[in-house]
């Protein structure tokens, strides 16, 4: 039984084993097996691991997330798992209505997994709205512009549908859907995968932000060490459904004594240089709001300051001769 110090933590994996059933076959196939590790608020993991490791499976479990009857979707099969309080072993119904909300998740493949009969924003806003139709939508139209800037897409792409974006555009949707809830626990499946190498800085800094903003806590799952490190030095590795190694990196890839291991020390001696790429000034603005808080009454200065930012960019663009003004300006504030 879960004492009451396990409620405070984020996530709680006692002994935790995760089967699925292959496709075209009813053989079962144990893709994680008997793993433990504990989360608290604000801590940031990266699960670390090739293909067929196990990382996809405990993803998809620790969203809470079920699709009865598609193939290969993973269960658990023994041990426990807690998240924010809710047994996702034998979640109860209130468990199950609350963990869409308290939990976002990032597949790999979300971009490809909206709904292409709605646009953008309203991809962006669903999750809320399939819960509550009444919501304000003057509220929802504002934090999912907010959103679609952070992630570094122009506001224009709200009323596109995905199906006219490319394949890194609608990732970068799904991952403003996945935010739209301001959830506790983030779990993303490969980070930057899909996504254009320009693109990434923009989306680690969003993660940073948010983590240290509003304590959210994360599980990255990643083959890529380099994408892990850019956001925590906290480690679980695995191989072929085990547990090869949890610490700090440095912990982890001292003295390997597993190949793995020692093709990740290799890989990471490599790697150490950032991705390339800045962020605009613009989105780092938004993912500040973003972190804040998506549903709060806007600042009256702000919304001030942004109309006659937009006033004097509409005049320039309309009255060339007054563009040396704007550039004025832009130097004195620089």
């Amino acid at each position: 039984m879960a004492t009451s110090a396990d409620h405070q933590r984020a996530v709680v994996a006692d002994d935790l084993s995760i089967s699925y059933i292959e496709h075209g076959s009813n053989r079962k196939h144990e893709a994680v097996s008997g793993i433990s590790f504990e989360l608290e608020p604000g801590e940031i993991l990266g699960v670390v691991g090739t293909a067929g490791s196990g990382k996809s499976a405990l993803g998809r479990i620790l969203s809470g997330r079920r699709r009865p009857g598609k193939g290969e979707w993973p269960f658990i099969t023994g041990g426990t798992l807690e998240v924010v309080g809710m047994d996702l072993r034998h979640p109860s119904r209130l468990d199950r209505r609350r963990i869409d909300l308290d939990i976002g998740y990032l597949a790999q493949d979300s971009g490809d997994q909206l709904r292409n009969d709605l646009t953008v924003a309203e991809n962006i806003a669903e999750p809320i709205l399939s819960r509550d139709r009444t919501f304000d939508r003057k509220r929802l139209g504002r934090a999912a512009a907010m959103l679609i800037d952070a992630v570094d897409l122009e506001l224009g792409m709200l009323g596109k549908f995905p199906f006219e974006l490319s394949r890194g555009q609608r990732q970068r949707v799904a991952f403003a859907q996945a935010l739209i809830v301001e959830p506790s626990v983030l779990v993303v499946d490969e980070p930057a995968q899909g996504v254009d190498i320009i693109a990434r800085p923009a989306l680690f800094s969003l993660l940073e932000r948010i983590n240290v903003a509003r304590n959210c806590t994360m599980i990255l799952l990643s083959h890529d060490l380099r994408a892990i490190e850019r956001l925590t030095k906290n480690v679980l590795v695995l191989d072929r459904g085990f547990v090869l190694a949890r610490g700090t990196i440095d912990e982890v890839l001292t003295d390997p004594h597993h190949a793995y291991l020692k093709r990740m020390r290799e890989a990471r001696e490599y790697a150490l240089t950032p991705l390339p790429g800045l962020v605009e000034r613009e989105t780092l603005a938004a993912m500040d709001l973003v972190a804040d808080g998506l549903f709060g009454d806007p600042d009256p200065e702000q919304l001030g300051a942004d109309a006659e930012r937009s006033a004097r960019e509409q005049l320039v663009s309309q009255r060339a001769e007054f563009a040396r003004f704007h550039t004025d300006d832009a130097e004195e504030k620089e």
